[in-house]
């Protein structure tokens, strides 16, 4: 059989840009002919930057003919990870940094020889996503490790609400961060007239999914779709580093009319995920207490416990990093509501208004019985009621009783 080359079934586009805020670009990809990825560096300068370029060059390293198999390239994130881990903990200057990564690599031509259908491996850490743009529909095929995602997901905020939540940049999965990583990963077909966007928090923070499949359908051309969405991150504000890496499939083993079961849908933690590793790195792991799902969790509770010999120091370009947030199945039901303290004093004070009611009620009727002779009432006279209280102070030596007498006139014709 002969091997047909997967590098001129694709054509790429990539741009980048630091945006129109910050000073240093953050930001890391790879656009070689079999591996394309993005990378989103935390930690400040000296410190993302360096994490971002790390993974970005081990993947090409290891990945830049294709990969041999899909635990491959799992393993050449996971190395990724523990060198970005290690450079933290032995440079002062760098604790603390850490990178996203959303790679999209050529799987060997041996892998695919029983069945001829060249593939792709999917892999992701973070929240720097990848879409596909498949007959006209956009599609997200990451999941986000992010803290506002796990709110989407558990149907806490809408995916409107996460768009402008105050902690969106929270993350919950990067690399370099602790010493074990899992990766998310996928197995893809080449389909062709594929369009696969690849692409930082800068952008997708800025353009909204529609505006995003517009200005990609508007462009035939992978550069030119590149540029134009990062110029439209710019002119939405720029407030970070943008980005993008746009893939196109020329070739195709799988015609679009046999792609129905290749619909790609979110599934999310609490499923079982196929392909996801987790390998340890250090000889004698600590356990880091997992932390519970709440409506909103303080953010004094977020921050991760770095196993280190000193304290790392807070990222400068304001990205959080936290450990990942564990997921309780709902079965279908609607998000468990907590009671704060405003809604104690509400009810606090339905309770005293009630009693007070009541009191007023019972003392009223007690005053009536104490003067039970009616008074007889004419159409053509004034009537004067007069309704006597009794009050009783009493001291330590004495009781004293003092009567308080109320007039009320009723008004005759």
């Amino acid at each position: 059989m002969k091997k047909r080359s997967a590098g001129s079934a694709l054509s790429i586009g990539a741009a980048t840009h630091v945006g129109r805020v910050r000073t240093g670009n953050e930001d890391a990809f790879i656009a070689e002919p079999l591996v394309v990825g993005v990378a989103d560096g935390m930690g400040g300068h000296q410190a993302g930057e360096v994490a971002s370029a790390i993974a970005v060059q081990m993947v090409r390293d290891r990945l830049g003919q294709g990969a041999p198999s899909l635990e491959a390239a799992e393993a050449a994130v996971v190395a990724a990870n523990s060198a970005i881990f290690k450079g933290a903990r032995d440079n002062s200057d760098q604790r603390g940094m850490g990178t996203t990564l959303t790679a999209l690599i050529v799987l060997a031509a041996e892998e695919a020889a029983a069945d001829s259908v060249r593939r792709f491996v999917l892999l992701n850490v973070g929240d720097s996503r990848t879409y596909l743009l498949r007959g006209g529909r956009l599609r997200r095929v990451t999941v986000d490790h992010s803290y506002v995602q796990e709110l989407v997901s558990t149907g806490h905020i809408t995916e409107i609400e996460a768009r402008t939540h105050p902690r969106r940049n929270i993350v919950t999965r990067a690399l370099g961060i602790e010493s074990t990583v899992r990766v998310d990963s996928w197995v893809m077909p080449f389909v062709k007239g594929d369009r696969f966007l690849l692409c930082s928090d800068g952008l997708v923070d800025e353009v909204d999914d529609r505006e995003i499949a517009e200005v990609m359908a508007a462009n035939s051309d992978a550069q030119r779709a590149a540029d134009a969405l990062v110029e439209a991150a710019n002119q939405h504000g720029g407030r970070d580093n943008t980005t993008v890496v746009v893939v196109d499939v020329l070739e195709g083993d799988v015609t679009v009319d046999d792609t129905a079961d290749l619909d790609l849908d979110l599934v999310w933690i609490d499923q079982p995920k196929t392909g996801e590793i987790a390998i340890q790195t250090d000889a004698n792991p600590q356990p880091v207490e997992a932390l519970p799902l709440e409506d909103e969790l303080p953010l004094d509770q977020l921050s991760l416990q770095f196993q280190q010999t000193a304290p790392a120091e807070p990222a400068a370009s304001g990205r959080q990093i936290t450990e990942e947030i564990p997921i309780t199945k709902s079965f279908g039901s609607a998000p468990r509501k907590r009671f704060g303290f405003g809604t104690l004093l509400f009810w606090f004070g339905i309770a005293a208004i009630i009693t007070g009611a009541v009191t007023l009620v019972l003392a009223v009727r007690h005053n009536a019985g104490d003067d039970p002779t009616p008074v007889p009432t004419t159409p053509a006279t004034t009537v004067v009621v007069t309704t006597t209280r009794a009050t009783t102070t009493t001291t330590a030596a004495s009781t004293t009783t003092s009567i308080a007498a109320t007039t009320t006139t009723l008004g005759g014709p």
